[in-house]
């Protein structure tokens, strides 16, 4: 939709209503936002039923309600217009520039000024918006869906802190902190892990963070074991994550930490019970637990789950509206163990629920003993560990440091850099050089190093058409089994080279976005540009709708295999496969190349994050580059200019969510 597409609509639909040079200027930046898709027609068709219902007579109030509604789609409950990051509305010209055209970020200027100039408008129109939908508290402005919800939120969770009436003694916690490793090596729970679980036991409401590394999934093992070993069964618990491969990644790596408990069952009939018991359990979506559709779920106040245990992991991503649901559907003795890394990227829709929780507890001596935040690291070390710990300080003298700087030369790839067990746990950055207002020519060069950067990761990471990708996908073409005989064994070295390396973009557009990469790794995978992508082995696929009907949900990562009967995705589903033929694939996209935020939840043996090019982009910040580079088991390379790096060290995500307990 153009600009002047979105006046002749919006002048239909009566936003704002009126003929005046007033009127015709609101619609003017109303227009621009629409058409940048930084609001929705119907966002602004309540807007307009708002000023209706409220009598408010100035078009500016329908600028402040555009404010409101941007301000909840960056995930903030409530909008504080005196936040600095608010002042002269400049969160409606930062929002444009978030949808990533080539352009934005000249038009998003331009519209910056027209909005400056209307701001105090707005503000002053502001008060005349309040009833029962736009509420106002302590300078905080809601719409009363969210107010309701932070309300609710609160309550429950205030309800639910205290004692679960059972105990665990040291020698009952003994028996369930050791495990074996895949060396052989017996290891048991350090001292912030062993607090974990005696919390999970003896309060009703836990919370348990920590970076990667730290042990959540050994933690949550262990509780299970624990609380099996009284009496419980799998009938009882139930394992639920904010998307389907979250969830299913938690019952997997459950079953494999329960396996290395084995050694420790001896002859207690209990021990092997518990461990039988947790192999039966297998983690599902949060909306799939409570069932229908939001509003209306199957499972509510009045109609509770049956569970004792809930246990939500990668809570970080969990948004309040779907929190208070969750909360609501638990019967007053269930206990809620919420599991996550409070330092990733918040949830995509509105509230900061983890986030809020940890705070909330650190300032509360009282209830201390529901939270615990883990800090010793088990696999993450090194200069990646350094530098993951630095940003979320807001530093970065580790990343800017000439050990891991990398540069191109003549004589060899700056990947070679990256080869061999010395460079294993290091954090590297190729910095860019983007010279402003240098020209055509220059842009043309800076684009054309870029994909040369990333051909040559792709090439160093076997993705290319003779790379060890494609060849093992031709390998797996010649498996002598019926598909539903597939095993991962089968596929082993497949799925383990597809899981080597991914790059992380913060955006989906523009030379250093998600789309160009994912094209430009394609065509050189295929040597053209194809009309149809998935036409040989080798190609990374990324599902992006949960489908189970066909046993797939969205972030699924799956890789092509040409058969006799056609080209298939094939995708790892714990000691199994998951195979769709491409005719049958749900919706999807290339997954050479796919966001930070798609990739929560996931490890890959080496990621390259790419930042924009626009040094100032509003999506850039620390707990985005931490959810990067956190996401390598081995090495983290991060592409882009200084200042892209800097802003974004410097820039944390502060959420407006109002959740007070």
């Amino acid at each position: 939709m153009t600009t002047d597409e979105g006046k002749r609509t919006l002048e239909l639909f009566g936003i704002p209503g009126g003929t005046t040079a007033a009127d015709e200027t609101v619609r003017g930046i109303l227009a621009r936002l629409l058409a940048f898709r930084a609001v929705s027609l119907g966002e602004l068709q309540i807007a307009r039923d708002v000023a209706e219902r409220t009598k408010a007579v100035d078009p500016h109030a329908f600028l402040f309600l555009a404010a409101m509604f941007v301000s909840l789609r960056d995930g903030n409950t409530a909008f504080n217009p005196g936040n600095r990051e608010n002042k002269d509305g400049r969160l409606l010209p930062d929002a444009c520039r978030r949808k990533e055209g080539d352009e934005s970020a000249e038009e998003a200027a331009a519209l910056a000024a027209d909005v400056t100039a209307a701001w105090r408008s707005a503000l002053d129109a502001a008060p005349s918006l309040k009833g029962d939908v736009v509420r106002e508290v302590a300078g905080f402005w809601y719409f009363s869906k969210y107010r309701d919800a932070v309300k609710d939120v609160g309550d429950a969770i205030r309800a639910r802190i205290g004692g679960s009436g059972d105990t665990i003694s040291e020698a009952e916690l003994d028996a369930v902190a050791r495990y074996r490793n895949e060396r052989g090596k017996d290891e048991n729970l350090d001292d912030g892990q062993r607090r974990a679980v005696r919390a999970a036991v003896e309060n009703t409401f836990t919370v348990v963070t920590g970076g990667p590394g730290t042990g959540k999934t050994t933690v949550l093992c262990s509780i299970l074991r624990a609380l099996f070993r009284t009496g419980m069964t799998a009938a009882d618990v139930a394992l639920a994550a904010p998307t389907g491969r979250a969830g299913r990644r938690m019952g997997e790596a459950l079953a494999v930490q329960c396996a290395k408990a084995a050694a420790f069952d001896g002859g207690d009939p209990a021990a092997r019970a518990a461990r039988e018991e947790i192999a039966k359990l297998a983690g599902v979506t949060v909306h799939s637990l409570l069932g229908g559709f939001p509003p209306n779920w199957a499972y509510n106040a009045e109609t509770p789950l049956p569970h004792r245990v809930v246990v939500v992991d990668e809570c970080s991503m969990v948004d309040l509206l779907l929190m208070r649901s969750l909360l609501a559907a638990l019967r007053p003795d269930c206990r809620l163990v919420l599991l996550g890394d409070r330092n990733q990227l918040p949830s995509v829709d509105a509230g900061a629920v983890l986030g809020d929780l940890a705070a909330f507890f650190e300032q509360d001596a009282a209830n201390a003993g529901s939270f615990v935040e883990l800090t010793e690291s088990h696999r993450f070390k090194g200069r990646l560990k350094e530098c993951a710990e630095e940003f979320n300080r807001g530093e970065s003298k580790s990343i800017l440091s000439d050990k891991a700087k990398l540069t191109r030369s003549k004589d060899r790839k700056w990947t070679d850099a990256l080869s061999g067990e010395a460079t294993r746990d290091g954090c590297f950055f190729f910095e860019l050089d983007k010279t402003e207002n240098a020209g055509r020519e220059s842009e043309k060069h800076f684009r054309e190093e870029v994909d040369s950067l990333l051909l040559d990761w792709a090439r160093a990471h076997g993705l290319g058409s003779g790379g060890e990708l494609a060849d093992l996908a031709e390998k797996a073409a010649h498996v002598d089994k019926p598909a539903r005989e597939w095993t991962e064994a089968d596929f082993h070295d497949l799925f383990e080279k597809l899981e080597a390396s991914r790059i992380l973009a913060v955006v989906r557009k523009g030379p250093l976005g998600v789309e160009h990469a994912n094209d430009l790794l394609l065509k050189e995978r295929l040597g053209r540009n194809p009309a149809q992508p998935l036409v040989d082995g080798g190609i990374p696929v990324i599902v992006t709708k949960n489908t189970p009907e066909l046993n797939l949900f969205n972030g699924d990562v799956g890789v092509t295999v040409p058969r006799e009967d056609g080209v298939r995705v094939l995708f790892p589903r714990g000691k199994g496969v998951v195979s769709c033929p491409v005719a049958l694939l749900p919706e999807h996209e290339l997954a050479y190349a796919i966001t930070v935020h798609k990739s929560q939840g996931s490890e890959y043996g080496n990621v390259l994050v790419v930042l924009p090019d626009d040094e100032d982009h509003p999506l850039l910040s620390r707990q985005l580059v931490y959810t990067g580079i956190t996401r390598a088991k081995e090495r983290a390379v991060i592409l882009g200019t200084k200042g892209a790096l800097e802003h974004a060290i410097e820039n944390s995500i502060r959420r407006d969510t109002g959740i007070a307990l």
